[in-house]
């Protein structure tokens, strides 16, 4: 697809008997699932018989390409839960406009092998994107993994259509194919409003945007911040030519601190790191709600993707840490959909007003 960034390196056009074996020796399977591949196949062993010869074992016999897509299946590496991102959009929008134009899309969005499903649920707008991403830099049976992403447009507290999606390349060209889509049925464009620090280059306020946003989660009391991701872009970052996708706990050139306990609000904004022009990109933090004092506590996460022009803004509800008997536990679950839907709309409207406190 254009514009996606690819990485590049061996296609799977036949699974050899040594590509079997390194799938089946990979450290993330196990000798459970390999028992259940011979199993289908009416061949039993025994508990005591270790991995590396079942492995060797299943790898010497013949397989056809339905063996080949039935162990891909239990290989595959699985989706993690990926972050959100929003935008305001400039002009209103009616529902029919944006049912009309996803469904102008869609037709080129399947074209470039998604599946996408349109549909209204409870006055929102909903467009369902699957589709297989692809590592090369995994083992071949790895290397394929099925994802999904959502396109979704609701209405804000003034009743105005904004869009929420998941950040991902694939899905971002699909929300700006879906606004291209939009824009040729007006006379008036519509843009969408990120957002956005790249006209705030002072460190100390990038750093205010995130003391700002993680204490002003309403309906919710701040307990701590948890993990703090600091970044000193280089000199030459600019210039650089390495666009390939990382995870910002593995650029180059990141400081990862940990800020717990005690103190941490004190440490999140007299720090001196911004005085050294270090600022911080990440954050992870906790909240509880006001409306329960047995309510569980929730991780939450927001960040800035693009670090050296701190755009490409996302976040996520982590996770909900259980308060039982009175006490916080160590126990943890996946926050509800509808807690989700609450927490997005709060980090969205935090968000908004730590931007605004730059001015």
């Amino acid at each position: 697809m254009e514009g996606m960034k690819r990485q590049f390196g061996p296609a799977l056009y036949f699974a050899s008997d040594k590509v079997i074996f390194d799938a089946l020796n990979h450290t993330q399977v196990t000798t459970d699932v390999i028992r259940e591949l011979l199993s289908e196949r009416g061949i039993f062993v025994s508990s005591k018989t270790s991995k590396y010869e079942l492995a060797q074992y299943f790898s010497r016999l013949t397989a056809d390409y339905f063996d080949h897509q039935n162990i891909a299946v239990k290989l595959g590496k699985p989706a993690k839960r990926e972050r959100i991102t929003y935008a305001e959009i400039s002009e209103p929008l009616t529902q029919q406009e944006i049912i009309e134009a996803l469904q102008a899309a869609k037709p080129a969005l399947e074209a470039q092998g998604n599946v996408v499903d349109i549909k209204l649920d409870n006055g929102r707008i909903l467009a369902t994107l699957e589709y297989d991403y692809i590592d090369y830099t995994e083992v071949e049976f790895r290397q394929v993994q099925a994802r999904d992403g959502v396109i979704e447009f609701l209405k804000d507290a003034s009743g105005q259509y904004v869009v929420r999606s998941t950040q991902n390349p694939e899905i971002d060209i699909a929300v700006n194919h879906v606004f291209t889509t939009i824009n040729a049925a007006r006379t008036k464009p519509v843009k969408q409003n990120r957002i956005s620090l790249e006209g705030t280059a002072d460190p100390a306020l990038r750093c205010k945007f995130f003391e700002e946003l993680v204490h002003g989660v309403e309906e919710h009391n701040f307990v701590t911040v948890t993990e703090a991701f600091c970044y000193k872009p280089k000199a030459s970052s600019v210039n650089s030519s390495d666009d390939d996708p990382k995870e910002l706990e593995d650029q180059p050139n990141v400081v990862r601190v940990t800020l717990k306990g005690t103190g941490v609000t004190k440490s999140f904004v007299i720090s001196d790191l911004y005085a050294k022009g270090y600022y911080i990109v990440k954050a992870v933090w906790r909240v509880k709600p006001k409306a329960s004092l047995d309510a569980d506590v929730f991780e939450l996460e927001a960040q800035f993707s693009e670090p050296d022009t701190c755009t490409n803004f996302s976040y996520q509800a982590r996770t909900a840490i259980i308060f039982e008997g009175g006490k916080l536990t160590d126990k943890k679950r996946t926050p509800k959909i509808a807690e989700q839907d609450t927490l997005f709309r709060l980090i969205e409207a935090a968000a908004k007003k730590a931007y605004a406190s730059l001015e």
